[in-house]
């Protein structure tokens, strides 16, 4: 799509309108979107072969991240994160029993997502183009299970997580770093859903405060 002089010139001012970005100070606004890892996708992508019993070959997404955190307060900002990711999940040489009682050996695969939701309340440090921060994330785990059977196999009594499920996240260490005065890259370490490790690009506009009135 091609845009247009008029449409380009009022972005620009925008952009231009704006203060310097600082998450730290009130009215700061910031989004953040990227990636990382999670003890559900490490565990989601391990293969495992156990002898007489069956075979798993796994795979699985990174998790996909993202913010919006608004400053209350110099240095403190309150705002809405989440993640997604998913599970594949085959399984092979499979034992199970008809409904005619015989015995037979077959496959199934699976998919289980995961995604979590919540507002969180961030303390911010740091000087100039630099914030780091740390903060609490309480939320919810939403999982969705697709099970893709084959033939006449029943589906295993274990495949049934589907559902939701309180989460509660710790930020200890939060960064972001601005290469101009809107947009930057983030690194998040966490400790609970939706991932231990993140990062990716930030981007921030800084909000008046204060109403202004006309005077006549």
């Amino acid at each position: 799509m091609r845009l247009n002089r008029n449409t380009f010139i009022l972005v620009l001012f925008l952009l231009m309108a704006v203060d310097g970005i600082a998450q730290k100070n009130k009215g700061g606004l910031v989004l953040n979107a990227g990636a990382g890892f999670s003890a559900f996708g490490i565990l989601g992508s391990i293969s495992i072969s156990i002898k007489d019993e069956f075979t798993i070959n796994s795979k699985s997404t990174p998790a996909y991240v993202a913010s919006l955190d608004y400053a209350i307060e110099n240095k403190v900002s309150i705002g809405l994160a989440g993640g997604y990711q998913s599970v594949h999940q085959q399984i092979s040489d499979y034992k199970y029993t008809d409904m005619h009682g015989v015995e037979k050996t077959g496959a199934f695969s699976y998919d289980l997502s995961r995604v979590n939701v919540g507002a969180r309340i961030l303390f911010h440090f740091g000087q100039g183009r630099m914030d780091a921060y740390a903060g609490i994330k309480p939320g919810v785990n939403i999982y969705e299970l697709k099970v893709n059977l084959f033939e006449d196999i029943p589906q295993p009594n274990w495949l049934k997580v589907s559902g939701t499920s309180f989460a509660f996240q710790i930020i200890p260490i939060g960064f972001r770093g601005y290469i101009s005065d809107n947009f930057g890259f983030f690194f998040e370490t966490g400790i609970g859903a939706p991932s231990f490790i993140s990062g990716g690009l930030s981007f921030g506009i800084q909000l008046p405060t204060e109403t202004i009135y006309p005077t006549n």
